[in-house]
């Protein structure tokens, strides 16, 4: 595919960047174009296919993780690694302005650069409840892009349904002994930290805490890696057997995790719009290059009806998919409470809607993206598999197109009057 023809974002779009945003935006393709994907390009060069690239632990192959790292670092030391954090942690952008900048990433597919920003296990906004103790010697490291902190809610008998966990936190001196089970959980093999979510001393369901643990506790068992349909080897569990941990650990309040949960949960899904932008727009672009070039028949396939009409609703459900994300993203902005304390019905209503639609629209686009290049499609050397399987794993991390639904249609009420 040549990324010379592949074209910007509509002007009118980036009308709704802020003065700092459309900053961040610049300096991110100057960043791609300059450091990323020389890098990138590099490493193919070395590793042309990787593709299913483990070790045999079944960890994420070491080379690809040092360049994963050498990417999160070189991102921190260029400020970009967590614009969506607010300062001095971050850039402070608006969900409008992160999606404009994630687009920009994505838009490449993934290849390496996608780990220019931060993701599931880098710095999330949940950052800003942490103590003192842990800004001071952990999150330096955490924003630099050196380490990796993963978040451990889900549990092998729950998941959507994380209020009903089971792991405890019974009270313990100056401290708690945590025990439980936590499973597929992003970043577990390699991380060397964990926001691990509990219940205090039997608290009812859903009255949740979150402690910052080190993963290398006296008590901690890392389980074997959880291959997953990414087979990116960064999916694992872990066992906590009476792990001490004293009060610096607490993140935020006692009792306060479902708040913090959430916080992370709706930061997840509000960064589906850019992700979905950008690689849809990969999709369509290496589709419609493959369609004008590839012949059958005596004529580019292009021409062949049914090849045409793929395209055509490729380019429609990018343009619709774009769009919405733009205009959810913005009235969350405006309301600037899906990230904060007070998240309302219509806050949920509108990130189910955002991640539900990206996620669906993304898979089709994956999906006949794969199809116009026919057997090509399938070979792992075009990327497009993976971006298939990355918009069917969407579908299930923080919460599932089912879950996103119920949350829709309770946002709706019985009146008649109009929705939303």
């Amino acid at each position: 595919m040549s990324e010379e023809r592949t074209p910007d974002p509509p002007a009118d779009s980036l009308d709704r960047l802020s003065a700092v945003g459309a900053d961040a935006l610049v300096r991110m393709r100057s960043f791609i174009s300059d450091v990323a994907l020389p890098r990138v390009e590099a490493f193919e060069r070395e590793r042309p296919d990787i593709a299913f690239a483990l070790e045999s632990d079944g960890r994420l192959d070491e080379s690809v993780y040092a360049l994963k790292l050498e990417m999160q670092q070189l991102s921190a030391a260029a400020g970009l690694y967590c614009p969506h954090l607010a300062p001095p942690d971050g850039l402070g952008l608006g969900l409008v302005d992160c999606m404009h900048v994630q687009e920009e990433v994505f838009r490449h597919g993934i290849r390496g650069q996608q780990w220019a920003l931060a993701w599931t296990e880098g710095p999330s906004p949940i950052v800003r409840h942490w103590n003192a103790a842990a800004r001071d010697q952990i999150l330096p490291d955490f924003l630099a892009g050196r380490t990796a902190v993963c978040l451990a809610l889900t549990e092998p008998e729950v998941g959507s349904d994380f209020p009903a966990l089971g792991t405890t936190a019974t009270a313990d001196g100056a401290g708690w002994r945590l025990t439980g089970e936590k499973h597929l959980i992003t970043g577990a093999p390699q991380a060397e930290f964990a926001q691990v979510f509990a219940r205090v001393d039997d608290a009812p369901r859903g009255e949740l805490t979150c402690f910052l643990i080190s993963l290398d506790s006296a008590g901690v068992r890392r389980g074997p890696v959880q291959q997953t349909i990414m087979a990116d080897g960064q999916t694992g569990s872990f066992s906590l057997r009476d792990v001490w941990v004293d009060e610096t650990a607490l993140v935020g309040e006692i009792g306060g995790g479902q708040a913090l949960a959430f916080e992370w949960i709706n930061w997840a899904r509000t960064r589906r719009g850019g992700m979905a932008a950008g690689l849809g727009r990969h999709c369509v672009n290496a589709a419609v290059d493959y369609a004008h070039e590839r012949k059958a028949y005596g004529r580019p396939i292009v021409e062949l009806g049914s090849v045409g009409a793929l395209l055509a609703d490729m380019v429609i459900d990018l343009e619709t998919l774009r769009a919405l994300a733009l205009e959810l993203l913005g009235r969350l902005d405006a309301r600037g409470t899906v990230l904060g304390d007070a998240v309302s019905a219509a806050d949920r209503r509108d990130v189910s809607i955002l991640k539900s639609y990206c996620d669906d629209t993304l898979y089709r686009i994956a999906d006949s993206a794969i199809q116009v290049q026919g057997g090509r499609g399938l070979l792992t050397t075009t990327g497009l598999e993976k971006i298939f399987r990355v918009a069917r794993n969407l579908k299930i991390p923080a919460g599932t197109a089912e879950v996103q639904r119920a949350i829709i249609a309770r946002s709706l009420e019985a009146s008649g009057s109009d929705h939303p």
